[in-house]
């Protein structure tokens, strides 16, 4: 362990003063012309370096500081001191001085300042503004900007990867990682990862190419744990998912989560494989993977569906949905099966006995595949995923014959369902999407009547009635669970007789029916009058967000009270995050409102949240009496709206409201003429 000078002195004042004197922090203060505040913050240091060489050092509140050694352990202390001399660096050593300034403004989880430099290094404010001056050039290099604000102090601005590349080449530099910034237990670890992976995956790291990546990723599990992720945009730049860099990065990172339990965040692995390509893992002789080869990911998949469609004789050409997941899937493969990393089936033996004729089709594909391109063969734990999107693109072949009616649900019967019904027709063309409706509204009796056999839902509900959960996004694993479901119910179809056509219920044209398109009108009016955008000042957090758009629609405290309660316990029941707008999407009801209303709240700067960017909130509200029904689908057609015209979110953002509305207007214009048109349609075919 190192000693400051600073340290080293303060040993030598104890020294002088017997164990039955003790002295306090003012008399060294004294002794050495320091402020006590300095000496304070020297005192864990002299504490622990004098406990790790034996010696007894006490500290008695109201008493003082002594050394419990007698003459001759003194003698020896001094002894020790000058004898390690070179041990202890000194504090006003210009460039030591500057490391260690660099050192601690690069771990600082704040700003620092000014005094706390001045005097934890014995400096005047001249002094420190040079060796700022000075360290602000080696920032510069790295993209980080050294900020000095009065009032504040002084800290580092700049993106996470440009953070992370900046301590990676400081503690090289240092050939060492400081306890102090990144646990031991940490570091030991990821050094046995990075050994046993080299070993594993037959990598040829240099010395220094060893040390650079252990730094790099027991540094990123620190500032994993911190919360501090590189987000989508900073990896981005560079695809390198067909590399077998990125097949490397994903083994890294799957054993740093499992060790560390750490989230899964795609942009981490992306940002790996590019920093893996920087430090040569390759030797020359391994040539394929030193150079890049330029693949066509989507040609490979349309051939590798090719291959197989000929050896079933089965047409896969159709079906975009195959074409779009086996893509995703060959990407990384092909970095994987370059790199020669193995993945682990669990599944494998199932599938070579449950679909053996999908399994061999598609084993003798990826052979005239690898021979084609070049490429290393598909061990079997590939060619059994391979055959898992051939089995379901059957699955789907033979539920054509037959549709499955669904209803979607969200809390609030807008906004999420909207998304979940666009990437549902996507996903499931034959999907008959009966409409949507909110959690609180679900009336099993009148679902069974109208030929419902499932209802899909954002949230988890409290009901009798079959239903699934899932993500308004679809991720893989809830298209899964969907094929799953499906399947059930058609395998129960199967054995029950057909329904009775559902009678449509003979109603005749009434007033209502023209109050109903009469009151559309209205409601689109006077939204449309009264959109609210709002730029807001500087936010950190969601909470901020949700409590700048309360103020939207408020004229009271009262007011902005129950729309933030409103929202939050919205945001509460499930995530409100938006990925398609990059914004959080607030919506609910409300009794103290009789129009629908739309707003949208501008951050600037962005605020980054798990690795996910908010650039703004889309706030939304109607009311909770509404008999007629007609301001939700209202505010449902603004969200599908804001979905499918780009140009009308391109207007939000940039704050152009004539635009902005008169787009919106053009949109809702056509929506209230559908709306009349099918309301007296509906009306005179009941007649």
């Amino acid at each position: 362990m190192l000693l400051t000078k600073r340290s080293g002195d303060i040993i030598r004042v104890l020294i002088r003063f017997p164990q039955d004197k003790p002295i306090t922090t003012a008399i060294i203060s004294d002794e050495l012309h320091i402020s006590s505040r300095s000496i304070q913050r020297e005192l864990p240091t002299v504490e622990k370096w004098l406990t790790a060489k034996g010696f007894r050092f006490v500290r008695k509140r109201s008493v003082g500081l002594f050394l419990d050694e007698p003459d001759d352990r003194r003698r020896e202390l001094l002894t020790l001191l000058d004898a390690t001399g070179t041990d202890i660096p000194s504090a006003d050593d210009r460039h030591n001085r500057q490391r260690q300034l660099l050192h601690a403004l690069l771990f600082a989880r704040e700003p620092v300042k000014s005094l706390t430099f001045m005097d934890q290094f014995g400096i005047s404010e001249g002094t420190l503004t040079s060796d700022l001056n000075q360290i602000e050039k080696w920032f510069d290099k790295y993209h980080l900007r050294l900020v000095r604000r009065q009032g504040l102090g002084i800290f580092l601005t700049g993106s996470e990867t440009a953070r992370r590349q900046a301590v990676t080449s400081h503690l090289k530099d240092q050939k060492a990682i400081p306890e102090a910034e990144i646990s031991e237990s940490i570091t030991d670890s990821v050094a046995q990862i990075v050994s046993d992976g080299a070993r594993t995956l037959h990598l040829n790291l240099s010395d220094n190419g060893y040390l650079r990546l252990n730094i790099y990723l027991s540094y990123s599990v620190c500032r994993i744990r911190q919360g501090e992720y590189i987000t989508a945009e900073e990896a981005a730049f560079e695809d390198l998912t067909m590399e077998p860099e990125f097949a490397v990065a994903e083994y890294l990172m799957q054993k740093l989560r499992q060790t560390f339990r750490l989230p899964i965040i795609e942009s981490e692995t992306r940002y790996l494989a590019i920093f893996l390509t920087g430090i040569r893992i390759w030797s020359a002789e391994q040539r394929d993977l030193t150079s890049k080869r330029d693949f066509d990911v989507h040609q490979i998949t349309l051939a590798l569906i090719q291959n197989v469609s000929d050896i079933l004789d089965i047409d896969f050409g159709n079906d975009p949905q195959l074409a779009r997941e086996l893509g995703m899937h060959i990407q990384p493969a092909i970095g994987r099966i370059r790199a020669g990393i193995p993945i682990e089936n669990p599944l494998l033996e199932e599938i070579q006995n449950r679909y053996d004729e999908v399994y061999q089709a598609c084993t003798a594909g990826c052979i005239a595949l690898s021979t084609s391109y070049g490429l290393p063969s598909f061990p079997p734990s590939e060619v059994g995923f391979i055959s898992i999107y051939f089995s379901m693109a059957l699955d789907r072949r033979a539920k054509l014959a037959r549709r499955i009616s669904v209803i979607i649900v969200c809390p609030t019967g807008i906004g999420s369902s909207r998304l979940l019904a666009e990437n549902l027709h996507k996903a499931y063309p034959d999907l008959d999407i009966h409409g949507t409706t909110s959690a609180f509204h679900i009336e099993p009796e009148e679902l069974a009547q109208n030929g419902i056999d499932l209802i899909i839902s954002t949230v988890r509900l409290d009901t009798t009635y079959r239903y699934i959960y899932v993500s308004p996004l679809l991720n893989r694993q809830d298209r899964m669970l969907l094929d799953s479901k499906f399947q059930l119910i058609l395998s129960q179809k199967n054995d029950r007789r057909p329904r009775a056509e559902k009678k449509v219920p003979e109603t005749s044209f009434t007033r209502k029916d023209i109050h109903f398109v009469s009151r559309t009108g209205t409601e689109i009016e006077y939204l449309l009058d009264h959109i609210r955008i709002g730029r807001a000042p500087v936010l950190q957090e969601r909470q901020e967000i949700l409590a700048y758009a309360a103020s939207l629609f408020s004229d009271t405290p009262e007011m902005e009270s129950h729309f933030y309660e409103i929202m939050k316990k919205r945001d509460q029941i499930a995530d409100t995050y938006m990925k398609p707008f990059h914004a959080l999407l607030l919506h609910g009801k409300s009794p103290d409102i009789m129009h629908p209303c739309f707003g949208y709240v501008h951050l600037e700067p962005p605020i980054y949240e798990n690795a996910r960017i908010i650039l703004g909130a889309i706030v939304t509200f109607i009311p909770e009496n509404d008999p007629d029904q007609v301001s939700a689908p209202i505010v449902s057609e603004i969200i599908g709206a804001l979905m499918e015209q780009p140009e009308l979110l391109k207007a939000l953002r940039e704050d152009d409201d004539e635009r902005f509305t008169l787009l919106l207007e053009t949109s809702l214009m056509k929506f209230y003429r559908e709306t009349a048109a099918d309301r007296l349609k509906l009306s005179a075919q009941n007649k």
